[in-house]
């Protein structure tokens, strides 16, 4: 065999290695696939999302005063500096029988405009029931409109923790003219005259997220000031971690307590327990016990068998927080004695203003019969 073939075996086997060593490369456990959780991924949580719901009685949307009408399940918000700017915009719905027509799906969409001085305003809805620490993605489509050259200034936010962000739902003022600290906010739009999707994702704190609109459209010119700002299609949806699994840890040696294992038949049990409560997944991978090659060479050579070895994988993550994590990974029949097994234990959990991940490892098992 010549050496330009040695070489080209000896880098695939390097990169075996390096791929069963490094813990950052993790698919789905032996025999298993990872398609996270259909039952909530690509649900859209928000209530009247499209703002397709009507309140009956009126021309579609609720009345609030002095004269507004807001989508059913939203609420206004402002920032009200009255005398000085910003000021309160005029809340509508853009209907049929509306001059600011057509919406981007469907018969409805929200709107606020102003003639004059701008406005720094929008709608929120406080959505409740979730799982804490796992990403949810917010989009909406806007449409901005004034003067040319209007910079719109228009964008939506998440807010990790929950927040209602005004005192009430009548009169309401932005509570003390700044928005939740924790807020992810999406990019903001860059043309107006144009339906644009913006996109931002959070984790949640709790069991909440605030959905949150926000204009601060700004002329400057010689024209009379005047500020449309359309929004449309809402979707809030859980979605999963790239790969389905947990953001890596900063350290392996989180203060996990009581860590066992154990092979029972065909399954090897994980447990361990977490001092919060926090959600649950092992990464692993599998080490073939090494063999002498059969086949008689020129120089004998000491090898493992990395044709046989099983790619670094991740358990089916549990999003349930809880402080005692329990996981089966089944396949070890599949396995010989002197095979190992390397485990990374993995939780993720709030702390103040955002999620951690924190991670014990490396655990080996080691196949005994």
């Amino acid at each position: 065999m010549n050496n330009s073939r040695w070489r080209f075996i000896w880098m695939v086997l390097l990169l075996g290695c390096l791929l069963m060593a490094n813990p950052g490369v993790a698919s789905a456990p032996l025999g298993q696939e990872d398609d996270g959780n259909p039952q909530t991924e690509g649900v859209n949580l928000l209530r009247n999302g499209g703002f397709e719901e009507e309140d009956p009685g009126t021309h579609g949307f609720k009345w609030f005063p002095p004269n507004h009408f807001l989508a059913l399940h939203w609420y206004r918000w402002w920032v009200n500096s009255w005398p000085a700017q910003p000021q309160i915009p005029e809340y509508d719905d853009m209907r049929p029988t509306s001059k600011r027509w057509p919406p981007l799906e469907g018969n409805h969409a929200q709107v606020y405009f102003k003639w004059g001085p701008n406005y720094l305003a929008g709608v929120y809805q406080v959505v409740e029931e979730l799982t804490p620490c796992v990403p949810y993605e917010f989009s909406m489509y806007v449409n901005s409109q004034g003067n040319p050259g209007t910079v719109a200034h228009a964008r939506i936010g998440l807010d990790p923790e929950g927040t209602q962000i005004t005192l009430d739902h009548v009169h309401n003022d932005l509570i003390g003219g700044q928005m939740p600290p924790y807020t992810a906010w999406s990019e903001e739009q860059l043309n107006i005259y144009l339906w644009e999707q913006l996109v931002v994702t959070a984790e949640p704190l709790g069991s909440r997220l605030t959905a949150i609109t926000y204009a601060n459209p700004i002329y400057e010119g010689t024209l009379t000031p005047w500020y449309d700002t359309w929004w449309d299609a809402g979707v809030l949806r859980q979605v999963p971690f790239p790969d389905n699994r947990l953001p890596e840890p900063t350290s392996w040696n989180a203060p996990f307590a009581n860590i066992n294992t154990a092979i029972n038949g065909d399954n090897l049990s994980v447990t361990w327990n977490t001092t919060f409560p926090a959600s649950t997944q092992v990464w692993y991978g599998i080490t073939p016990v090494y063999i002498t090659p059969t086949h008689t060479m020129t120089h004998t050579i000491f090898l493992p068998l990395i044709s046989n070895a099983t790619s670094l994988r991740a358990t089916p993550l549990d999003t349930t927080p809880t402080t005692y994590h329990a996981v089966n990974i089944a396949g070890m029949q599949a396995l010989k004695p002197g095979d190992q097994i390397t485990l990374w234990l993995l939780s993720r959990r709030p702390t103040t203003g955002s999620c951690i991940t924190e991670g014990y490892g490396p655990v080996v098992v080691t196949i005994t019969e």
